[in-house]
């Protein structure tokens, strides 16, 4: 909270800054900041374009992590009636959270939703197959193959169906299971694997630079989860990184959702639902034991992510909303922001 209010009021501090634009782009985090561009909207007619990486107060709410008609959420109703109302356009990372905020009526006028995915900004180092990392070498001369769930362990993800997914493949002699990332769940993924005794796993920090893509470079397939009833607050945008790097994607979440669409038209991963521990299994098992199917997912996924995931395409959005111009012909775009 006090991060949140802290770089609110190092932003007010740019104001004559801020109002030479004739535009603005805020995003949701804080959930707080677009109190400053509806300010600018309200005093000198700035367009502004808000981005919603997360739904508040809902997913607040949701995790039982702020008290229903509390302080903060009348102030989150309040900032949402303005800012989802008074934006020129509202981003929402995914069709699924498109639906929730209009079933939920937190957006007054559909007119200006849009969706535009998050990108893989890394896109070049993962075509490098290149492994620098020993420890991830070492790991790839031993099993052939490597399960990864990489970022946060968090509230909003189901890492319960995962850990039990994995105990029927407990000190496996060909499948390894890498995690990396952090959050309030990290602890418990340590001690389930510990407790159960199980050696073919490891959880890394969070990863980044060359360790990550290391991390993507020797796995052959990538989990990422959310808990139930979290589907339409957000989007896990690691996703990208994984179809960038050409792998397959094992997802838990609804099938509602944009991930689970897009694994199965273009074949390049599996769904399961919360709690379906043996769908868990025989999606890992499918790859693991089908290794011309796992590379035919792999060139998939890749594919995939050129058809509707890469930077230029999302940027290229962005770049037609604001200008108006098709962004095809446009090689190059220029962004100035506020730095804290």
């Amino acid at each position: 909270m006090l991060n949140f209010f802290s770089f609110f009021f190092s932003v007010t501090t740019k104001f004559f800054y801020l109002k030479k634009f004739s535009s603005l782009i805020v995003y949701s985090n804080p959930p707080i900041l677009p109190l400053i561009p509806y300010a600018f909207n309200k005093l000198f007619g700035t367009r502004f374009i808000f981005v919603a990486f997360d739904i508040w107060p809902d997913n607040g709410l949701k995790l039982n992590g702020i008290k229903e008609n509390g302080i903060i959420h009348k102030l989150m109703d309040f900032i949402n009636k303005r800012v989802y109302g008074n934006a020129s356009d509202v981003i929402l990372l995914g069709n699924e959270m498109k639906e929730y905020v209009i079933e939920n009526e937190i957006a007054p006028n559909k007119n200006n939703l849009r969706v535009i995915p998050n990108w893989f900004s890394n896109e070049s180092a993962v075509q490098n197959k290149k492994v620098m990392n020993e420890e991830f070498k070492e790991i790839k001369k031993e099993y052939s193959f490597i399960v990864l769930y990489s970022g946060n362990m968090g509230s909003f993800q189901d890492m319960e169906t995962i850990l039990k997914g994995i105990l029927n493949f407990k000190n496996h002699q060909d499948v390894f299971f890498i995690f990396s990332g952090h959050g309030n769940k990290m602890n418990d993924v340590k001690e389930f694997l510990t407790k159960n005794a199980i050696s073919n796993s490891k959880v890394f920090g969070f990863l980044t630079g060359q360790d990550y893509i290391d991390a993507l470079t020797v796995s052959d397939l990538c989990l990422v989860s959310l808990e139930k009833g979290i589907e339409g607050l957000g989007v896990p945008s690691k996703t990208y990184g994984y179809l960038a790097a050409g792998k397959p994607v094992l997802s838990i979440m609804s099938s509602r959702t944009d991930i689970a669409r897009d694994l199965e038209q273009f074949d390049c991963g599996v769904n399961v639902i919360q709690g379906d521990i043996t769908g868990f299994e025989k999606a890992i098992n499918k790859y693991y034991t089908d290794p011309l199917l796992q590379k035919t997912a792999s060139v998939n996924a890749r594919k995939l992510y050129e058809a509707k995931y890469t930077k230029d395409i999302s940027v290229g959005k962005y770049h037609e909303m604001i200008t108006g111009k098709n962004p095809n012909s446009e090689k190059m775009w220029r962004t100035d922001y506020v730095q804290r």
